[in-house]
């Protein structure tokens, strides 16, 4: 699989995961070369970043500059700049916090796009779960499942283990499990699911 990491403008500390390309979203950009980080592609309309700033972007990678005025965000146009070089596997990090607005519209990026998306940040997380068996490695203290349509699901190796429980959009009872071994084996029988790991900010 090709994977790739877009770095928004809410990232501090950027993981670096072997295997993975990066492509910097708007200030994210900034913060990848901060870093030292290649990248493969800097997208975004840069209107928070000063013209050496993107002078020196344009001197280390490729750049797609988006008007200012537009319909699609920065990271929503980088997703599919990043579908289209090929990518299979897409994290977007730093795309948490900040304005309610521009998170809001990336978690509707997560849920409702059908896309080889997670979302992902220092303490979170976040993916979306089609029927199927998965194995979770304990990475992050809690594990939490939120239905995004009717589901069904088991959870083994937890503290608090369900079997083939119905969870509906309404419901809120999955949150805050925790991994009790080393992994935990989760089971989506119907439906699909939203799955966050997280840790504590203060951990």
């Amino acid at each position: 699989m090709a994977k790739v990491m877009l770095v928004a403008g809410l990232a501090k500390h950027i993981p670096i995961i072997e295997g993975m390309d990066y492509i910097g979203v708007d200030y994210g950009a900034v913060c990848c070369l901060r870093q030292k980080l290649p990248l493969v592609l800097a997208v975004g309309d840069f209107d928070s970043t000063t013209k050496e700033e993107l002078d020196a972007l344009k001197k280390n990678c490729k750049v797609h500059q988006l008007p200012i005025q537009k319909n699609e965000t920065d990271s929503e146009e980088a997703i599919r700049c990043a579908i289209e070089l090929g990518y299979d596997e897409i994290i977007l990090y730093g795309g948490l916090g900040g304005r309610l607005d521009h998170e809001l519209a990336n978690l509707h990026l997560l849920l409702y796009r059908d896309l080889p998306l997670t979302l992902m940040n220092e303490h979170n997380v976040m993916k979306v779960l089609l029927p199927g068996s998965y194995t979770i490695q304990k990475q992050y203290r809690y594990l939490s499942f939120f239905a995004i349509e009717e589901s069904v699901i088991s959870e083994s190796g937890v503290a608090y283990p369900l079997c083939e429980k119905h969870l509906r959009p309404r419901d809120i009872f999955a949150v805050s499990n925790e991994i009790s071994q080393q992994e935990a084996q989760i089971i989506v029988h119907e439906g699909k699911v939203l799955m966050i790991q997280s840790d504590d900010e203060n951990a």
